[in-house]
């Protein structure tokens, strides 16, 4: 009997913490994807906002400042959107996102794609619209600059037969120097050889004053595990100096973190392993390692791979090479760097506005996260 008492109390008191772990993380991912956060993109400083938030809470969680304020502040050129979005056809209002999307001119008024469509008609301001069968998904505007900066794609089957007339309303500005900002703090360690984990905190914003991208997947569940891991590491000192860097920029190229390794705040030749981690909800078919087989990060890797074999953490952990996909790449030129990424659901939407922290999963995160703290040598 007293073996089945014993039993259940430390299934609860497991289950407790576990459930308190993932409490504070989901706490974190739905404040970061909260319509107060306007997508964590330019417009309305949505990326500002998630900073002074981030800020706020490494604060209270008791990690250092690198940067005054915990903020490394920089520029770069950028649209944003700034009031409606609107799409009548021969009088009639269209639902955005559902019968239209907005998108980077650059990368989706191409000849060929335009060549393409049923039907198509360009704006007095040089805006194309077109027809499609089926609307692409991806953020409103990202990438490459020009001089008509979006496009809209049409639902072909919410045309009338006949276009007599539209009117298209898209409230964009061009800012040549939007600033933004990185979150970057430390908890000293024992020693001074650093551990590193980074997210990108951003996302892609908002299409108008009518659509929301939240981004709980990509990225608040990295960036909460990443705070989820300092506020783990503040309960007693770790054996690693760890850093947190949390970047905005990475949707529009990667731009927060090359902005940080190439303003370095750490000395890259006392970091032992730089961990990113991007879309961190879902995981039924297991971890994606990015960087995983290059001479200096195998050896993690490797490390994982056996930590896996022990507790079933995951499915299946596997290798892929080095890729410009995420904010680990600039700092792979630098110190060993990878990039995990769950593979499989469930999780919300991607680049849409489904990805939501209600539709988002944590069912394998405890796990995942045990596989994590063991590279820093946390229990």
């Amino acid at each position: 009997m007293k073996k089945i008492v014993l039993a259940i109390v430390l299934f609860v008191a497991s289950t407790a913490v576990h459930a308190q772990d993932t409490a504070y993380v989901r706490s974190i991912i739905s404040t970061l994807s909260s319509p107060q956060m306007y997508g964590r993109g330019s417009s309305y400083h949505g990326d500002s906002l998630a900073a002074q938030f981030l800020a706020s809470e490494m604060h209270r969680l008791g990690v250092l400042p690198l940067q005054v304020d915990y903020l490394q502040h920089y520029t770069y050129p950028c649209y944003s959107f700034s009031g409606p979005v609107s799409l009548n056809i021969n009088g009639q209002p269209l639902q955005p996102y559902v019968d239209y999307r907005v998108f980077s001119a650059a990368r989706h008024a191409k000849p060929e794609k335009l060549a393409r469509a049923s039907w198509k008609k360009q704006a007095k301001d040089g805006t194309w619209i077109y027809a499609v069968d089926k609307l692409d998904t991806y953020s409103p505007i990202v990438g490459p600059y020009a001089d008509v900066p979006v496009c809209v794609q049409v639902l072909k089957s919410a045309l009338p037969r006949k276009v007599k007339n539209f009117n298209l309303s898209v409230p964009v500005a061009f800012q040549p120097q939007y600033h933004s900002q990185n979150v970057v703090g430390y908890i000293p360690g024992v020693v001074d050889t650093m551990i590193v984990f980074t997210a990108h905190y951003d996302h892609c914003g908002i299409m108008g004053d009518s659509v929301l991208f939240p981004g709980a997947h990509d990225n608040a569940s990295g960036t909460a595990a990443v705070l989820d891991l300092a506020r783990m590491a503040s309960q007693s000192q770790p054996y690693y100096t760890l850093v947190f860097m949390l970047f905005s920029g990475e949707e529009s190229g990667l731009l927060g973190s090359r902005h940080a390794a190439e303003n370095p705040l750490i000395n890259y030749t006392k970091v032992k392993l730089l961990c990113n981690i991007d879309m961190f909800c879902g995981g039924d078919e297991g971890l994606m390692v990015f960087n995983a087989n290059s001479e200096s990060t195998q050896p993690f890797y490797q490390q994982l791979v056996e930590q896996n074999n022990i507790l079933h953490a995951a499915r299946e952990i596997r290798p892929r090479d080095n890729s410009a996909n995420s904010d680990h790449y600039w700092f792979s030129r630098y110190c060993p760097s990878i990039f995990l990424l769950t593979m499989g659901k469930p999780y919300g939407g991607y680049h849409d506005p489904y990805d939501t922290c209600l539709a988002c999963g944590l069912n394998h995160y405890i796990p995942f996260m045990t596989l994590i703290k063991s590279l820093a040598q946390l229990p």
